[in-house]
C-alpha cells in the first residue's frame, strides 16, 4: 500500500510539473492592445498531425484509423492545427493569404484548436511559432499559435457586424458577450 501511494505522488508530480503555469493574461481587447498581430480570418481547415512519422489527416478518424495501421507501441500521439484564410488584416504584418496556427495538450501554454469550426470567420491574436515553448509535428518558424492563457480568439457575426466572446472584464468577472465590431477596432487600434 506504502509503495502505491509512492507511485501515485510520483506521477502527480511529474505530471503537474509539465503543465503550463500562469496568470490570466486579459480579455480580448487587451490581449489585442497589446498583440503585434491581429487577424479577422476565417478557417478552412483541421489537420491531425501524427507525432511518430509527421503524417498529416484532416479528420481524426483518418488520424485514427493511420495509428492502428501500425504495430502499437504506445506513440499513437498527434498534435492539430488548424488553416486561416486571412480576411483582414486589422493589425501588424502579414503579407500570406493562407495561415496556419498550431495547438498542443496545453502543457506548454498555447490554447487548443479544436472548438474553431471550419468556415465561420474569427478574430485572432496569433504569436510566431518561433517564439513557442515546443515544437510540433511538421511546425515551421513562420507558422503560429495562441497563448493559452489570455484570450486570444472571440468570433466574428458577419450579419450584426459584432464579435462574440471573452471581450472585455476582469478575472472575476469574465463573461462571453456581444460587442460592436467597429468599437472594437477603435479600441485596439
Amino acid at each position: 500500500m506504502k509503495k502505491t501511494k509512492l507511485t501515485f505522488i510520483f506521477i502527480l508530480f511529474s505530471t503537474a510539473s509539465f503543465a503550463c503555469s500562469c496568470d490570466w493574461g486579459g480579455n480580448f481587447i487587451r490581449t489585442a492592445k497589446n498583440a503585434d498581430l491581429v487577424i479577422l480570418a476565417k478557417v478552412i481547415g483541421h489537420n491531425f498531425h501524427l507525432e511518430k512519422n509527421g503524417k498529416i489527416f484532416s479528420s481524426i478518424e483518418e488520424t485514427v484509423e493511420e495509428t492502428f495501421k501500425s504495430e502499437y507501441d504506445n506513440e499513437t500521439g498527434f498534435y492539430e492545427s488548424i488553416d486561416l484564410e486571412i480576411i483582414e488584416l486589422i493589425k501588424g504584418s502579414e503579407t500570406r493569404k493562407i495561415i496556419r496556427i498550431f495547438a498542443s495538450d496545453g502543457a506548454d501554454c498555447r490554447s487548443g484548436v479544436r472548438d474553431f469550426e471550419t468556415g465561420k470567420t474569427y478574430l485572432f491574436t496569433p504569436t510566431f511559432s518561433k517564439y513557442s515553448l515546443s515544437d510540433m509535428p511538421n511546425e515551421k518558424e513562420t507558422d503560429y499559435f495562441l497563448w493559452g492563457c489570455s484570450e486570444t480568439s472571440i468570433e466574428y457575426i458577419a450579419e450584426k457586424n459584432k464579435v462574440y466572446g471573452l471581450i472585455k472584464g476582469k478575472l472575476n468577472t469574465k463573461k462571453l458577450i456581444e460587442y460592436d465590431y467597429a468599437k472594437l477596432l477603435r479600441k485596439i487600434t
